[in-house]
């Protein structure tokens, strides 16, 4: 009933399915289609983890896993080895350093098929840091610019447009969802600052020992069997640069780095 009485409809599914779904109803409104945003340069070492018989594995940060900790997990690491592994050597090895390009072009690429620019949105954003909070989540920030775009395009006051909304609007997904920290050598090839501190939905944050020593006990439970890590296992980097079996540790694995 609702989508039946509005002109304009902003969505991020595909145009062809908003405009199967007009057709079902009998209206054809305007539609403008957004992008579902997927960055992971600020956070290459984030990755989901699904369960085989269906649903998501539960980690120290919900749905959120670490590709280290996990590869450590179904290697037999103990939690020194995959701390051990939190190393700029090993970021390196894995490609964490050279992700900005190929999320850059992937992005864009997300971008192609909707009806908001790429460069009018990333460009700003790009002034102001990490805009991600997790892979799958950007900060308010990005979405303000995201509704910029959209308002221009339905005739918005273009003062208002140009507002600064981020000020005075709530950030949902930073009050109630996981924000994953920017690593601080990642950061640095960013020339960002960076830091091991995790926030949960909880609101709690964490330091990297917490972060893998829970991680480790909510696996614990878990047969390695039952989750798909195929995206793992398929990419030759982790056995080259972490091993498949036990890892020795470096004498400083934290390091302060």
């Amino acid at each position: 009933d609702e989508l039946a009485d509005a002109d304009v409809w902003v969505c991020s599914i595909p145009r062809e399915r908003a405009e199967s779904v007009g057709a079902e109803i009998g209206v054809s409104p305007r539609i403008i289609v957004v992008p579902t945003i997927w960055f992971p340069a600020f956070h290459p070492d984030q990755t989901p983890i699904l369960r085989r018989g269906g649903g998501e594995l539960e980690g120290a940060a919900g749905p959120y896993h670490s590709k280290i900790c996990v590869w450590g997990w179904t290697h037999g690491f103990d939690a020194d080895a995959v701390l051990a592994s939190f190393r700029p050597e090993v970021f390196a090895g894995l490609g964490y350093f050279e992700a900005w390009a190929p999320a850059t072009a992937e992005l864009r690429g997300i971008f192609e098929p909707t009806d908001v620019d790429f460069g009018s949105w990333f460009l700003p954003l790009g002034r102001r840091g990490a805009f991600m909070l997790t892979n799958n989540h950007p900060r308010l920030d990005a979405l303000v610019q995201m509704a910029r775009l959209v308002a221009e395009q339905l005739g918005a006051d273009p003062e208002l447009v140009r507002h600064g909304w981020e000020q005075v609007l709530p950030d949902g997904l930073l009050a109630s969802s996981v924000v994953w920290p920017l690593y601080p050598s990642v950061a640095a090839v960013l020339d960002l600052p960076g830091a091991y501190v995790w926030r949960l939905a909880s609101g709690e944050l964490i330091d990297l020992p917490t972060f893998v020593t829970r991680s480790l006990a909510s696996y614990a439970s878990v047969d390695p069997a039952d989750v798909d890590t195929d995206h793992l296992e398929v990419d030759p980097r982790f056995p080259a640069v972490l091993g498949t079996g036990a890892f020795a540790p470096a004498a400083d694995p934290v390091g302060g780095r």
